[in-house]
């Protein structure tokens, strides 16, 4: 047994090599480098979707930084997990395949923030060109705050996504998350909708499954915070909020969404606080509870008062 652990180790380790100097992970750096996804989607060729449906996730959307949280690679495939900071304060994550190499070519992406997959667009095919699919695009483009959109889908996983995606942050956004088919596949679209559905067991095994497929990331609790807040759902989320900064206490923004987590939730005592000081600062930690309740335009708990005297705590 001890001898079997000793080479499965040799071998993870030797992978760790060559993927450190892996040309398919050379160019995918240098492609996410580009502040675009363009560079990676154009290494496909499998998709009829025109560019002008795809732009607002393609080309309108500039990649502030980026982080390779996971590689594997041999001779004939390869998979990366991406993790995509944009310059409008959001984060996202994909997951690349494709064929490995200096030109690599890209065979499957999954967008976790949409659901949207290379493979089901692939397979919708010509009915991009014709009838109701080409319908459903014109649509789209034209309109796509439309309820024509949602019997135009007609339920398929590749033309919802679409919507989705065409929809962040705009008006329509609501209306297409609530069009959206459960899949069987993760993503963070099913965060939001467990929230509105105040469906906590949902929420729960969502976001157990999103942590599975990317790993303890600092920034998947830090979006769970954001909707955790948006949604008025902190009960939710406070206690592994806390306990995912105590991992990463280096991590600022992970603090931040932790803290105005914990100043939500009524009773949960000072402890945090004093971690929160300890790693940050009492400076650090006075400004943030100050602009918290500045923003909530409401005055700070006589409980929470001694941590907003700088220097004190």
């Amino acid at each position: 047994m001890t001898y079997r652990f000793f080479i499965s180790l040799l071998f993870f380790l030797l992978a760790q090599t060559v993927s450190a100097d892996s040309l398919t992970l050379a160019t995918l750096r240098a492609d996410l480098g580009s502040g675009s996804l363009q560079p990676v989607l154009a290494r496909q060729t499998l998709v009829p979707v025109p560019d002008r449906v795809l732009a607002r996730w393609v080309q309108d959307v500039d990649i502030e930084q980026f982080a390779i949280t996971g590689f594997n690679e041999n001779r004939k495939r390869f998979a990366a997990r991406i993790r995509l900071h944009f310059s409008d304060g959001g984060v996202g994550f994909l997951r690349l395949e494709g064929e490995p190499g200096a030109r690599y070519r890209l065979t499957e992406w999954y967008d976790y923030s949409s659901g949207l997959q290379l493979s089901e667009l692939v397979s919708y095919g010509d009915r991009f060109q014709a009838g109701r699919g080409k319908a459903f695009l014109t649509m789209l483009q034209d309109n796509p705050g439309s309820a024509e959109l949602a019997d135009l889908a007609a339920g398929q996983p590749a033309l919802l996504a679409l919507w989705l995606v065409q929809c962040t942050g705009q008006p329509c956004e609501e209306q297409a998350l609530a069009a959206q088919a459960e899949t069987g596949k993760p993503a963070l679209w099913q965060l939001k909708h467990a929230l509105m559905a105040s469906d906590q067991n949902a929420y729960r095994e969502i976001s157990g499954q999103l942590h599975l497929a990317l790993g303890d990331d600092p920034y998947l609790w830090w979006l769970e915070g954001q909707l955790a807040l948006s949604h008025q759902r902190c009960d939710w989320a406070h206690s592994p909020l806390r306990q995912a900064w105590q991992r990463y206490p280096e991590n600022r923004s992970l603090a931040d969404v932790a803290l105005q987590c914990h100043l939500v939730m009524s009773q949960q005592g000072t402890a945090f606080l004093d971690k929160l000081s300890e790693e940050l600062g009492a400076d650090a930690l006075a400004m943030a509870i100050h602009r918290y309740y500045q923003q909530q335009d409401a005055a700070i708990p006589a409980i929470y008062r001694p941590w907003t005297q700088p220097g004190e705590k």
